[in-house]
């Protein structure tokens, strides 16, 4: 026989259910099972449809309890069940403890779809605690085991995955967090995880291990590869958003973020926010990120993780950012097609800087005993201090920044300390007082200099300075050029870029060769294109030619020299337009020689050379290493790379390109009016028939 008991509804079920089993316990031996039914109960929260409860008595010594029912209402995630079943072949019942040491909870729904677990419960009807655990949980494709508490105050459970795939792990965790649309992931994972309310609503800590674990979007500029981490989350759901907390750190792997390059095995992460979750957007009203031998960051934010790339905003405090980890992670990228793209650093920073929608919008560095130096040896900055603000250009008066520097230099060009005072805002830049730049022996002085939309198609440039006397020798081994005597010094105009066009608005004036060079009407159109084209004409007045010659080892001359380059030309740096004329000064009264080496050079220039060599190497002329000349010149006439060519003065149906003086006296003559320019370039004719040799 068996005894069966209908309850239409009670709230306190449990105990009645107990004072039942233990009523019946003294008839044990009359009975084969006592079962008790109701069409609803809540326990702790948790409501119960058409369940029962049944207890086999097997023997004197062995029962069986099978507990089932139609559904629960479970608290999110889990929610409803249906067709729930828990059968316990080890029943204990010794008031005021219920339980079951080893049964099997079944049922559908849940988060996985459905339940077929171990599972051990225990009821203390005198205190009102429950608790459970199980273990063999089927979710995501792996286990689970679990255990829990329930009582008046409300619930918890603490579970533990075994690994499974992050592809299995996200297809389950759907219905709460989707990922963006063309965002994949792999790799392995398990999960800790501590659920509960107990008053204060659900309070959900997470910590999930990834292991080689890979990400990427579908443009392709946010990826991770082989990613060792641990991600903790504290997530508690509130009216109107989540809270979140998180602590993520990283041992291995590297990740790109549009530019930014993370490499977690040499800087390993550490990040940690205190904020919330509403809709695709994350704040956090505290953020630390830390990275070994990089970086340390603090600040509060926001991110939209709606958009392809998820959007952040916020304000930081840089604590401390190390070289070379920070231009690796930071800058390379960046600076990767610039003449910065490939630099050996060292040193550190610290500021401030404030983002919106991942553009910068103030900046606050200051640099600390930062080296940089180009691995192309292009250059060089040392002990780099300062003091840098930029702020946007509608962002209200600019402050003044300084930057110095122990050493520099640039393609061969090295100086000593400088300093910069200046202000940046937008895409502006601005000198606020004047600075010296050391090269070599002497300095480039700049009076003024300033840029505007810099980088833009409308930028625009003022510049005024001038070059104190540097040594030729070091900037003729700088630049690869046959060593120069002498000093080089100029006088650099107001200079101005409008409309792509640079402009000189004075004359260039520099002192070389014992005399001087002046350059007028100097535009330069497309200067940062890749075809520029100048305009420019330029004078040279009183050169010494001894000092010309001995550089460019043509041979000796002495005298004076005067040049006119006017109308010039070049486009992509090449000329393709001039009139050019160099002669001796009319009144020279200095000593006027030329070398045998020298008489065979220009007479190259003039058409030929065979000829000219053959005849210093015969008769009277052969006794002499040098000679004395009147004057002696050149003219050209570019266009359309045909040189038309003259010379100081007519000699019957040629030119003279040396005028001879005195006894033995040589004349060299050209007879050749049109000439190509790049075979007056190369200048090593074969013909000499157009050279005369008086």
């Amino acid at each position: 026989m068996f005894l069966s008991c209908m309850f239409p509804g009670h709230r306190a079920w449990p105990p009645i259910v107990a004072a039942a089993l233990l009523g019946a316990a003294p008839a044990a031996h009359a009975l084969d099972a006592i079962v008790l039914e109701a069409r609803e109960v809540t326990v702790a929260g948790i409501t119960v449809h058409g369940a029962s409860v049944r207890l086999d008595l097997l023997s004197d010594k062995q029962t069986r309890l099978v507990i089932r029912a139609d559904s629960a209402q479970l608290p999110d995630p889990v929610g409803k069940l249906t067709r729930v079943s828990l059968i316990c072949d080890t029943p204990v019942i010794a008031d005021p403890r219920f339980g079951c040491d080893a049964g099997r909870l079944a049922g559908r729904g849940g988060p996985a779809g459905s339940i077929d677990t171990k599972l051990a419960f225990d009821m203390d009807t005198k205190s009102g605690v429950s608790r459970f655990s199980g273990s063999g949980f089927g979710v995501a494709g792996t286990t689970a085991s679990f255990d829990g508490s329930l009582d008046a105050r409300g619930w918890s459970v603490t579970a533990h995955t075994g690994t499974t795939t992050i592809p299995a792990l996200r297809k389950f965790a759907e219905p709460w967090f989707k990922l963006p649309t063309g965002f994949t992931v792999d790799g392995k994972v398990s999960i800790d995880a501590t659920v509960g309310d107990r008053g204060g609503g659900l309070v959900a800590n997470v910590a999930a291990k990834l292991a080689n674990a890979q990400f990427s979007n579908e443009a392709g500029d946010i990826v991770g590869e082989k990613l060792e981490l641990l991600a903790k989350a504290r997530v508690s759901p509130r009216a109107q958003d989540t809270g979140l907390d998180l602590d993520i750190s990283g041992s291995a792997g590297q990740a790109f973020l549009s530019v930014v390059f993370f490499d977690f095995g040499k800087n390993a992460l550490t990040l940690k926010t205190h904020g919330a979750l509403a809709g695709s957007v994350m704040t956090f009203d505290s953020l630390e990120l830390a990275q070994q031998n990089l970086s340390d960051i603090s600040g509060r934010g926001r991110i939209d993780l709606a958009p392809d790339i998820p959007a952040f905003s916020g304000d930081l405090t840089i604590a401390k950012l190390e070289f070379p980890s920070a231009y690796a992670t930071y800058l390379a990228n960046v600076l990767a097609s610039s003449m910065l793209g490939d630099l050996a650093t060292r040193g550190s920073l610290h500021g401030e800087v404030s983002v919106r929608d991942n553009g910068v919008t103030a900046l606050h560095v200051v640099p600390r005993d930062l080296d940089l130096r180009d691995n192309k040896g292009r250059i060089y900055l040392s002990k780099v201090n300062g003091d840098v603000r930029w702020q946007p250009a509608d962002g209200g008066d600019a402050s003044i920044s300084r930057l110095s520097w122990a050493a520099g230099g640039a393609y061969g060009l090295s100086g000593g300390a400088a300093t910069l005072e200046f202000v940046a805002h937008g895409m502006n830049f601005a000198l606020t007082r004047p600075t010296r730049l050391p090269v070599f022996d002497g300095a480039i002085g700049i009076e003024h200099f300033a840029m505007g939309n810099l980088g833009g198609a409308d930028m625009e440039v003022d510049f005024k300075g001038d070059v104190e006397p540097i040594s030729m020798p070091l900037l003729a081994k700088a630049f690869g050029w046959p060593e120069f005597s002498g000093k080089l010094a100029a006088s650099i105009p107001g200079v101005t870029l409008r409309n792509n066009v640079l402009t000189f608005d004075g004359n260039v004036e520099s002192e070389v060769f014992g005399g001087k060079i002046t350059g007028s009407n100097i535009r330069l159109q497309d200067p940062l294109g890749n075809f520029p084209q100048l305009f420019a004409d330029v004078r040279a007045r009183d050169l010494d030619l001894g000092l010309v010659t001995n550089t460019f080892e043509v041979g000796s001359i002495t005298g004076k020299l005067e040049a006119d380059v006017l109308g010039l030309q070049l486009f992509g740096w090449s000329p393709v337009a001039f009139d050019a004329r160099l002669a001796t000064p009319k009144g020279d009264k200095t000593r006027h020689r030329i070398s045998a080496k020298a008489v065979s050079s220009l007479s190259n220039v003039g058409g030929g050379g065979g000829g000219v060599v053959q005849a210093l190497q015969t008769g009277v002329l052969k006794f002499f290493d040098e000679y004395s000349y009147d004057k002696l010149g050149i003219t050209c006439r570019l266009r359309d790379d045909v040189c038309e060519m003259s010379g100081v003065e007519p000699a019957g149906i040629g030119y003279y390109i040396v005028k001879g003086a005195g006894i033995p006296r040589i004349d060299i003559v050209g007879n050749s009016g049109r000439v190509r320019w790049s075979q007056l370039l190369a200048s090593i004719p074969k013909d000499a028939s157009n050279i005369t040799v008086k």
